[in-house]
């Protein structure tokens, strides 16, 4: 009753209410998570849930991300809205080689080259299963390759960029030498990513189970065997489990070699925070800090030095 009477609250109040409301409440969330967080190792019961308790989660209501639009028209949209961001961070005129890691269909860089004289545009991406003939068309050139094994020569790229990748490379420190390799000094590196494993959404089963940090609630393998059980795909995309810490410290050792010219991390908005506060025993002993889950995703500009 109380969640009906919320949402009835939510749908007749302006939108500049609403999101100020939205804003409030998620603080609120979060001031009683990292009061339950830094509790102490004596509350919290559990380190991981029973998926019996699965099923009364799913029945609270949570909604995943907004569905991402697959079709034709939808991912020539989605490119040009990306290279609307890229332009926002990097001087594309300097630009005249381009590399994208994690590239999938390869519209991004198609967009690319419909804005810009490039030379050679290189998608790199370990699978060719979702290359788009629209993207060939356009003169890009695939390389199925792992984004730490480049088979480029030596500054010979003047940009490098990645979407919604990072989080998933198995090898993020092995990713940015092998960027600072291929750039040429004063070449630009740019990653937006996420949502990052530390995140509410982190284990990217979100379409399957929308529960936030299901990831630290449960056993993966006891979530996968009850997306089985309930007819739902278990074949989620790998996730290389780095922490919003651990980025952090990346970013940090890569400043001999990198200028960092903008950094940005996107907040979660408090999305899930009452699951920190019920269960904070599992979360303590699995993350480096609090702040590390309120981490969405990360965007980050840099400059080969």
């Amino acid at each position: 009753m109380l969640r009906q009477l919320k949402n009835a609250a939510r749908a007749i109040a302006p939108m500049p209410i609403r999101h100020a409301w939205g804003s409030l409440y998620g603080q609120a969330k979060i001031r009683r998570a990292r009061r339950a967080f830094d509790g102490g190792d004596d509350l919290g019961g559990a380190r991981v849930l029973s998926i019996d308790a699965l099923p009364d989660l799913m029945r609270r209501g949570y909604q995943p991300p907004g569905v991402i639009c697959y079709d034709a028209d939808g991912l020539v949209e989605r490119a040009r809205e990306k290279i609307g961001q890229l332009a926002a961070r990097v001087p594309l005129e300097t630009c005249r080689s381009s590399v994208e890691l994690g590239c999938w269909d390869g519209m991004v860089l198609a967009a690319l080259r419909e804005r810009l004289p490039l030379a050679a545009a290189f998608g790199a991406d370990r699978s060719t299963a979702g290359i788009d003939p629209r993207a060939l068309a356009a003169g890009v050139r695939f390389v199925q390759t792992d984004a730490s094994q480049l088979a480029l020569a030596s500054g010979s790229i003047d940009l490098i960029y990645s979407f919604a990748a990072f989080e998933h490379f198995a090898d993020p420190r092995g990713v940015m030498q092998e960027s600072w390799r291929v750039l040429r000094p004063g070449g630009h590196l740019f990653l937006l990513f996420g949502p990052v494993y530390t995140s509410p959404y982190g284990l990217h089963a979100y379409r399957q189970i929308p529960v936030p940090y299901c990831q630290y609630l449960f056993a993966e393998a006891d979530l996968r065997s009850y997306a089985q059980r309930e007819g739902l795909p278990a074949a989620w995309p790998y996730v290389n489990g780095v922490s919003v810490t651990d980025y952090r410290r990346l970013w940090s050792d890569e400043r001999a070699r990198f200028e960092q010219l903008y950094y940005h991390e996107h907040p979660s908005g408090g999305v899930g925070a009452e699951l920190i506060a019920e269960y904070p025993g599992c979360f303590r002993a699995k993350v480096p800090a609090f702040d590390d889950l309120l981490v969405s995703a990360i965007e980050i500009g840099l400059r080969k030095r």
